[in-house]
C-alpha cells in the first residue's frame, strides 16, 4: 500500500500539469499577457509595425538608388536578456516584402553560405561552371542601427501608500546613407507599463 501511494500522487500531479499553446490572434487567450511588466509578443508586433510604417512613409529609400541595407546589432540596454532579432526580423520582413529595399545578409556574416561557396572555388570535386562568378555580391549602401533602453520609475499608487513601478522601454532606430554618412531616417518608439515585479538588474 505504501508503494501505491507515491504512484497515485505522481499521476495526479502530472494530470494537473500540461502545456497550453497560445493563439496570439485570440484576444481571450492573450488577455493576461497585458499584465506582464516584461516585453511580450504584442509589444514586438506593435513596435515593429510603427517603425516600418514610419520608415516607409518617410521617403528615405527614395533618396538612395537601389537601397541595400546592412542591419547592425541593436544594442540591448534593458534589464532583460532580449534577443533583438525578434523585433528586427519583423521590421526586415516588412521592408523586404514592401519592395522598397533589400537586406545585405552576406555583408554582416548572417548568411555564411555565400562565403563558403566562394571559398570552395577551385575544389576539383565540384563542377566549376556551377559556381557563381566573381564580382556579383552587392555591397550595402545603407545601414540600420539602434538601441533598446529601459528606465524604472517608482510611483505612488495612492492606494494604502503602495509604490508601483513604471517601466519605460524605448526602441531607437537610425537609417544611415553609407555614401554620405548622414542619417536619412530616425524614430523612437516608447513602450510604457505600470505595475509590480518590474525587471531589474
Amino acid at each position: 500500500m505504501k508503494k501505491i501511494l507515491p504512484i497515485v500522487l505522481c499521476t495526479t500531479l502530472a494530470a494537473c500539469g500540461g502545456t497550453t499553446v497560445i493563439d496570439t490572434n485570440n484576444a481571450e487567450q492573450v488577455s493576461e499577457m497585458k499584465n506582464t511588466m516584461q516585453l511580450e509578443y504584442r509589444d514586438w508586433v506593435k513596435t515593429a509595425e510603427h517603425m516600418t510604417d514610419s520608415m516607409l512613409k518617410s521617403g528615405a529609400f527614395a533618396k538612395v538608388k537601389n537601397p541595400v541595407i546592412a542591419v547592425s546589432d541593436i544594442k540591448n540596454d534593458t534589464m532583460q536578456r532580449i534577443d533583438s532579432d525578434i523585433l528586427i526580423k519583423k521590421i526586415r520582413t516588412t521592408i523586404v516584402n514592401s519592395g522598397h529595399a533589400q537586406i545585405a545578409t552576406n555583408f554582416i556574416g548572417e548568411d555564411t553560405t555565400s562565403n563558403t561557396v566562394r571559398n570552395t572555388r577551385g575544389n576539383s570535386e565540384y563542377d566549376q561552371s556551377t559556381f557563381v562568378s566573381k564580382g556579383t555580391l552587392v555591397a550595402p549602401n545603407m545601414s540600420l542601427s539602434g538601441k533598446m533602453i529601459q528606465r524604472n520609475l517608482d510611483i505612488d499608487s495612492g492606494w494604502f501608500s503602495r509604490v508601483d513601478t513604471r517601466v519605460e522601454y524605448y526602441l531607437q532606430l537610425t537609417l544611415t546613407d553609407l555614401k554620405t554618412g548622414l542619417s536619412v531616417w530616425e524614430d523612437e518608439q516608447p513602450i510604457l507599463k505600470t505595475g509590480t515585479d518590474a525587471p531589474n538588474w
